[in-house]
Order: C-alpha cells, then structure tokens, then sequence
C-alpha cells in the first residue's frame, strides 16, 4: 500500500517492534487514532513482526529473515534521534546557528562563513537536522527584537539534553536569574551556588553554556571587571552583547573591562542600591554584589537608594567612557 501521510515511518515501526520510548509511543497512538493510511501501515508492520520473530523457516531462508531484521532494527535506531530544525541568522553581532527540537531550543552557537557545516556534522551522531520551520523564525524575530532594544527576555522553552551535568545544571539556572542590564562576577555566582571555591568550574561551566543569549552568560565577568572568554574567545562579542544592554565598556591595558567606578552597586538580597564608593559596601559578600549602570535601571529592577550615600542625590560620574586608566 502506498504511503501518502507525511507522519515519519520510522516511528510506525518503532512503536510496532516494541521500540519507541514513551513519549514517542503516544505521539504514534494520537496520530494512528484519526490517520486510516497510518493505522493499517501499523498493523502491516506489527503482523510482519510477529512473522519474523514466530514463522519457522528452515535453511537459507531463515538467513535472509535474519538480515531482514537486522535491517528493521537499523531503521528503528533511527526516531532514537530527535529531529533538529536549524536556522543560521545574520545577527548584529555575528553569524548565529540556532538548533530547536521538538522539546525546544537547544543550542544557540555562534559560527563564521563555512563553519556551519561543520558544526551540523557533529551534531548528526545525537540528531537529525531538518530545514528550519516556524519553530525557529519565532527565535529569529525575538532575537531582532533584543537586538534592537524592544526586548529584554527570550521567551524560549529549552531543551537542556546537551547540557554537561547537573554542577553545569545549577550554574546555568542561576545565570539565568541575572537581570537584563546587570552584570555579576564569576566569584559571585560560585558564592551564589554555594560553592565559592569552585570559581573556575563555573567559569568552564559557562564557556561551555549550549544557549548563550537566553542564558545570559556575558552578564558573568571577572571579578577585576574584566571580559573574560565568551563562546571560546569571541571577547568582542561579549562586549557588543553587553553595550546593546546599556553596560558600559572601555579599553584598558589589561584588556576590555566594564567601567565599574561609574556603575551603581546593588544588593541583590534586600534591593539596596549604592554608589561605588559607599562606605557599607565592605560589608558586602560577593554573592551580594550586582552591577548596574543606571538610576533608571535600578528604580525598574526595584532597588531603593542607600541612605547613607544618596545615589539618587549624588549621582556617579558620567564623565567619557573609553580612557584607558
């Protein structure tokens, strides 16, 4: 009979040699139950299993049945991948290749011209790449929009399969709860996971973080303020991804560095904002310190002013940004 629904054949013969996972298996029961074409496919393949596992064939025959099967059972390794729609954007800050499967997003990597390809073919072991669909035009036009300022959050469902363990696990989640237009340290987030002597750990942790952008890992830098690597090396980058957030930026002889002395401190535990060169900022642990570069920012993130240094009365310095100290 000839095949004319578009639903994957391969999932049919999974779930008719007892092979499809749970989820896969009641996706197949959904659609079989309103797809004639489907269901009578489906009981073909389940009758030709019970042939090759039950019909006695002497001789040569029997052989033939044998790579029969050992071809059926090729196949079904085949829906054990997940599909994965790519799209490549040309974004402000360079090529983008994001990869969404039917769970969500699960990796968003930064490439240059034909890279690409390479990047797929690692990929093809644990997926199997398809053209890009609505799915990823969706992830498109949210990223335009973060890029030109009318969005602040990526309202992504994540896929977190390429995630490396459940240590990166917990670095990741914490990274995400870095507000837009805020930077933290490495020093302050290993605090902040209650391991602060793991402070490379999680600077590995976050190198390797499989959806930059929606886990906003360029809000994570060295406790000097400097950019440290982002997606391998891509510095510049960071510090593109970070201007478009309002964080100002400057050259130094030690490399690109926020300007901190002209950034407000806040206190992420009890909203406190301070000026740089409060007094009471001795007190404060590193999981405590969040950087912010405006008033503005602060009163939306809710922050209320120190009493004892009066930001909002003495305001930081806004003098020229790009000299290098």
């Amino acid at each position: 009979m000839a095949k004319t629904c578009r639903f994957s054949e391969n999932r049919l013969i999974a779930e008719a040699f007892g092979e499809a996972q749970a989820e896969l298996s009641q996706q197949v029961r959904r659609h079989v139950a309103g797809c004639g074409v489907c269901s009578e496919l489906l009981e073909q393949y389940r009758t030709l299993r019970a042939r090759l596992h039950d019909w006695p064939v002497p001789g040569k025959e029997a052989e033939g049945l044998r790579r029969a099967r050992q071809a059926l059972e090729a196949r079904l390794a085949e829906p054990q991948r997940p599909r994965l729609r790519v799209q490549l954007w040309h974004s402000p800050v360079g090529d983008l290749l994001l990869g969404a499967t039917d769970k969500g997003v699960v990796f968003v990597e930064f490439t240059r011209p034909n890279q690409a390809s390479t990047q797929l073919a690692r990929l093809e072991h644990d997926f199997r790449p398809e053209q890009a669909g609505p799915e990823t035009a969706v992830l498109v036009q949210q990223l335009d929009e973060y890029f030109t300022g009318t969005r602040r959050t990526l309202d992504w469902t994540l896929d977190d399969r390429l995630m490396r363990s459940d240590f990166q696990r917990r670095v990741l989640r914490a990274t995400a709860a870095i507000p837009y237009g805020t930077v933290i340290s490495y020093q302050s987030l290993a605090d902040t996971i209650g391991q602060p002597s793991a402070v490379r750990a999680v600077a590995q942790a976050l190198r390797h973080n499989p959806v930059p952008l929606h886990i906003p890992c360029h809000r994570v830098l060295g406790s000097d303020g400097r950019l440290t690597g982002y997606a391998g090396n891509l510095v510049d980058t960071k510090r593109a991804i970070l201007e478009t957030e309002g964080i100002p930026v400057r050259h130094t002889r030690r490399g690109l560095a926020i300007a901190a002395a002209r950034m407000y401190v806040g206190w992420r535990s009890h909203s406190r904002l301070c000026r740089p060169d409060c007094a009471d900022l001795h007190a404060q642990t590193a999981a405590e310190r969040v950087l912010i570069p405006s008033l503005a920012r602060a009163r939306e993130l809710g922050y209320q002013p120190c009493p004892g240094c009066q930001p909002e009365l003495h305001p930081v310095d806004a003098s020229p940004l790009f000299v290098p100290d």
